[in-house]
């Protein structure tokens, strides 16, 4: 897992705004295969929420109706899939439990409302949902207030998720003319950016140098943790409200130490940063001993942050060495079509060299 800075939150709107201009040209004249949308109940004009594209085609498209800020709701997003999405998308019990913790990861990124994890289990159930004039069997779950359904319909899987409704009175018909939903995104994306104008900046705890090194690791290092936890489980991670401000305001914070301490721009300064955090992460991906065995994981991002950023004579400077040489080919290398991530590094051999030389250090303390 690589990890890069957040974006800003309204640089990621203004992209957004700039995303929703090219996919017009392209969605509005010819939708690449039937799309649902919400007919009942009637929650006002709908917005695109969501695409996805596989090999250059569209794979994916959700149109999201109601109040997107209301935790109550009324709120219904209504996914289409094709081909390998949409049969990766029909996994039974887990793909319903995946919409529904995407569905308040969303609300905690859009509308900035933490939702408390339900005490009790999801209820799964058999249930009919109206597509399109027919009525179709699936599967749906409600897990507190957050419920969704999947029905396979016309060789597409089409997932429902909504709050503040009563899943039993929807009913989706086609839509035809996508040009409405895409003016709806516009207008979300108006809401959400001045929403999130008015929320004050996350207030840090004070740190310098060194310190706001470890402060941005540790919450990347909890993230990645509780990111693997979390896909083992078959869930996807939880987004807190607060959580991508705050990392990009650590982020920040250890460029401008960074800056401040090396006497570069903060490009560079960005650079080193990147490829510390990235360092350390690896570590705990890769290497046993890190997270067994609290002291050597102290010591090895210790010593990583006083090599990488005060230009020390570390033990651990062979390990910290064989990193830099495969970071900057990592940096530099691309092949098409390559294999997953994983298997990739299981051989790169130089990543088995910094491998060998972090095990080599860890032997000996």
């Amino acid at each position: 897992m690589r990890h890069v800075p957040e974006p800003d939150r309204i640089e990621w709107i203004a992209r957004m705004r700039e995303r929703a201009r090219l996919d017009a040209e392209e969605l509005v004249p010819r939708p690449p295969f039937a799309v649902f949308g919400l007919a009942v109940p009637p929650l006002g004009p709908g917005a695109l929420a969501e695409h996805e594209q596989v090999n250059g085609a569209w794979s994916s498209i959700a149109l999201a109706y109601g109040d997107w800020a209301e935790p109550g709701g009324p709120w219904v997003i209504v996914t289409t899939a094709a081909g390998e999405t949409g049969a990766r998308d029909l996994d039974g019990k887990a793909g319903l439990l995946r919409a529904i913790d995407h569905e308040r990861n969303r609300m905690a990124s859009q509308a900035g409302i933490d939702e408390d994890e339900p005490g009790e289990p999801p209820d799964y159930y058999g249930t009919d949902l109206a597509v399109g004039g027919e009525t179709v069997r699936g599967l749906a779950a409600r897990h507190g207030n957050v419920w969704a359904a999947r029905v396979l319909a016309g060789g597409l899987t089409v997932t429902v998720a909504g709050r503040g409704v009563d899943p039993a009175a929807v009913r989706l018909d086609p839509v035809h003319d996508l040009a409405p939903y895409l003016r709806g995104r516009g207008e979300m994306l108006g809401q959400l950016t001045e929403h999130h104008r008015r929320q004050p900046p996350p207030v840090l705890a004070p740190a310098e140098g060194l310190a706001a090194y470890h402060a941005l690791a540790e919450v990347a290092l909890g993230s990645q943790a509780q990111l693997v936890e979390t896909l083992r489980a078959g869930r996807l991670p939880r987004y807190r409200a607060d959580a991508g401000a705050t990392y990009h305001a650590l982020w920040q914070r250890a460029v401008r130490e960074q800056a401040r301490l090396s006497g570069t721009d903060e490009r560079q300064a960005d650079e080193v940063v990147t490829r510390v955090i990235n360092h350390v992460t690896h570590l705990q991906e890769q290497a046993p001993w890190f997270t067994a065995r609290a002291r050597l994981r102290e010591a090895a991002i210790d010593e990583t942050l006083r090599y990488s950023v005060m230009g020390e004579d570390v033990p651990s400077s062979p390990a910290q060495q064989a990193w830099a040489r495969y970071w900057a080919r990592h940096l530099t290398f691309q092949e098409p079509d390559a294999a997953p991530q994983a298997d990739r590094e299981a051989g790169d051999p130089l990543l088995s060299a910094w491998r060998q030389a972090w095990a080599f250090w860890a032997a000996g303390r």
